[in-house]
C-alpha cells in the first residue's frame, strides 16, 4: 500500500516525465502550464519535507519511534502495546477504558503508518549509538560485536516483514511488522540494561533441546612430497546440548485506576519490566545452581522452586561461577585471604592457561562484585596518573580494563563468605570475588525471547502482567569438571567497607 510520501515522490517523477516529453517533442509549453507544473512541484517538495520532519520528530536520539503529540506523547510502540493490553483487559470485564483504548489504537495506527526503511535503519543506528556510549573507552569490546550481531538479526526480521507488507495487497499487511518492532525494542532495551549477557555469544534455538558442535581437535601436519598421498587426521568431534528453561514473573495491579493513572502506570511498568528482566538474566547466568541444599548462593539452607527471591537459581543449569567454584574447584578456584591487588587479577588470568590469550580484544573479561570493583580503584597500579596515565582511577573513577582485559562489575554478583559461597543467613565474613572467563567458550541460547501478556483475575479485582522467556546456557568443551576457561579468586578481604 503506497504511503503519502510514495504518492508525493510519484508526483515529482510525473512532473519530470512531463518536462522530458516536452523536450523530446520540442514542444514549448505555455506560461500557464509552466506555472501549474512549478506550483505542483513545489507543493510536492514541501509535502516531502513535512513528512520527513514528522518522521524525524517521531524518532528520538536512540532510534526509538515515539508518539509526537497528544495525551500519549512520548510513548513508544512497546509502551503503547502494554497500555493497550492493560486497557483492553479492563474493558473486556466491564471496566472503564473505551475512550482511552480508542486513543491508544489511533496512536499505534499513526506510528505503524510511518514505519519504513528509514525508521528501521534509524532504529538500528540509534541502538548501536546507545551501546557505543555505554561502552565508552572500549569501542572494540566483544560486547559491542555480539550486540551488533543481535541487532542485525532483528533488523533483518523487520526488513523482511516490511517487504511482505510492500508486496501485499491487503490493507492490514503492515500489522505483521508491528509485533516484530515491539519485540525488538523490548529485547534491545533488556540487552542494553544487562552487563553479563552482552559478553556472551547468543543464538536462537530452533528446537529444545538444541545441539551445538564443539570445536574440532587439533590436526597433525606432515611434509608433503610430489605425487605422494598426504597423511590425514580425523579430528575429535562432539556436541554440546543446550536445554532452555523458562522463567516467568507476574506484576499485579488493582482495578481502582482512573485513565490518567493507567497511562502513568504503563510507562512505569515498561521500565520495571526491562529492569527486572535484565537483572534476572544476569543473575541466572552468573549464579545458576541446580543444587537445592547448600548451593553457592544459599549455603546453609535448602531452597525450592517456590522460594521467593531465590527460585531463579534452580532454573535448570549451573552458571559461570558454579563451574569455577564447584565443578572444577581444585584447579579453577583460589581462596586468597588477602586484600584486593592487581596480582589477584593476574592469578585468575593465569588459571585460564591458553584461554587467557584472546584472538580478539574483549574475548577475555573480568567480572567482580561491586564492592571488590570499588576497592580495586585504590590499587596502586591503577590509581594515580604518574603510574596509570590518563586512565588513572583517581580521576576517571572507573576501571576500564585490567591487563588489557575488560573489567565488568555486576550487582548480581554478591559478596561471599570465606569459602566463596554466599551464606543464606548472612555471611560470617563478607569477602569479594573476581571471576575471569574466556567468553568464546560459553553460549547463551533463547528458545523464546521475552513476551508480555496480561491476565484478568475478576475474583481478585486485578490484572496481572506476565513476562516470560526461555533461556539456555552451555559451555563449549562439554566437560565442566576439566574446563579451564573460567576461574574465580575468592576470599578477598577488606572490601565490605566495615
Amino acid at each position: 500500500m503506497p504511503t503519502e510520501i510514495d504518492i508525493l515522490v510519484k508526483e515529482v517523477h510525473g512532473v519530470a516525465a512531463q518536462a522530458r516529453e516536452w523536450g523530446e517533442k520540442e514542444i514549448k509549453p505555455v506560461k500557464e502550464e509552466l506555472t501549474r507544473l512549478a506550483a505542483g512541484l513545489k507543493e510536492a517538495q514541501d509535502g516531502i519535507k513535512v513528512i520527513q520532519k514528522e518522521k524525524l520528530a517521531r524518532m528520538d536520539s536512540e532510534g526509538r519511534m515515539r508518539v509526537p503529540e497528544g495525551r500519549l506523547a512520548g510513548f513508544d510502540m512497546l509502551g503503547l502495546r502494554i497500555l493497550e493490553k492493560v486497557v483492553s483487559s479492563r474493558r473486556e470485564h466491564g471496566l472503564s477504558g473505551e475512550t482511552l483504548l480508542r486513543i491508544v489504537q489511533e496512536a499505534r495506527a499513526n506510528l505503524r503508518q510511518s514505519i519504513g526503511w528509514d525508521s528501521i535503519l534509524g532504529w538500528e543506528d540509534g541502538n548501536l549509538r546507545r551501546r557505543a556510549v555505554m561502552a565508552v573507552g572500549e569501542p572494540d569490546h566483544r560486547a559491542m560485536g555480539v550486540f551488533k550481531e543481535a541487532i542485525a538479526g532483528w533488523t533483518r526480521a523487520m526488513v523482511n516483514a516490511y517487504q511482505k507488507a510492500l508486496d501485499s495487497t491487503t490493507a492490514a499487511s503492515g500489522d505483521e511488522l508491528v509485533p516484530t518492532f515491539e519485540a525488538a525494542e523490548l529485547w534491545m532495551d533488556v540487552n542494553l540494561d544487562t552487563l553479563i549477557l552482552p559478553l556472551l555469544p547468543q543464538m536462537a534455538m530452533p528446537t529444545n533441546p538444541f545441539d551445538i558442535p564443539r570445536q574440532f581437535g587439533d590436526t597433525n601436519w606432515y611434509p608433503s612430497d610430489e605425487n605422494v598421498q598426504v597423511l590425514t587426521t580425523t579430528p575429535s568431534t562432539g556436541k554440546t546440548t543446550m536445554t532452555a528453561y523458562g522463567l516467568k514473573t507476574g506484576i499485579p495491579f488493582s482495578d481502582e485506576l482512573e485513565e490518567d493513572a493507567v497511562i502513568a502506570l504503563a510507562a512505569e511498568l515498561r521500565r520495571s519490566l526491562v529492569r527486572n528482566a535484565a537483572e534476572i538474566i544476569d543473575d541466572v547466568l552468573l549464579n545458576g545452581d541446580t543444587t537445592v541444599t547448600n548451593g553457592i548462593n544459599s549455603d546453609g539452607a535448602t531452597i525450592a522452586k517456590t522460594t521467593a527471591g531465590k527460585a531463579q537459581w534452580l532454573l535448570g543449569f549451573d552458571g559461570l561461577i558454579h563451574l569455577a567454584l564447584v565443578d572444577n574447584s581444585a584447579n579453577q578456584s583460589v581462596s586468597v585471604g588477602t586484600a584486593v591487588a592487581a596480582d589477584l587479577y593476574n592469578r585468575g588470568l593465569a588459571k585460564l592457561g591458553r584461554f587467557a590469550v584472546p584472538r580478539r580484544r574483549g574475548e577475555v573479561v573480568f567480572v567482580t562484585d561491586v564492592e571488590t570493583a570499588t576497592r580495586s580503584l585504590s590499587i596502586a597500579e591503577f590509581e594515580t596518573v604518574d603510574v596509570a596515565g590518563a586512565r588513572a582511577t583517581l580521576s576517571t573513577g572507573e576501571i576500564l580494563n585490567v591487563y588489557g582485559k575488560p573489567s565488568v562489575q555486576s550487582e548480581q554478583m554478591k559478596m561471599a563468605d570465606t569459602d566463596g559461597k554466599v551464606t543464606d543467613s548472612g555471611n560470617a565474613t563478607n569477602t569479594g570475588r573476581i571471576l575471569s572467563l574466556n567468553t568464546t567458550q560459553w553460549r547463551v541460547g533463547f528458545r523464546r525471547q521475552i513476551t508480555v501478556e496480561p491476565d484478568r483475575e475478576p475474583g481478585k479485582g486485578q490484572t496481572t502482567m506476565y513476562v516470560s522467556f526461555r533461556i539456555a546456557l552451555a559451555e563449549r568443551t562439554g566437560t565442566r569438571s576439566t574446563a579451564t576457561h573460567t576461574s574465580v579468586m575468592y576470599g578477598i578481604t577488606g572490601v565490605s567497607g566495615a
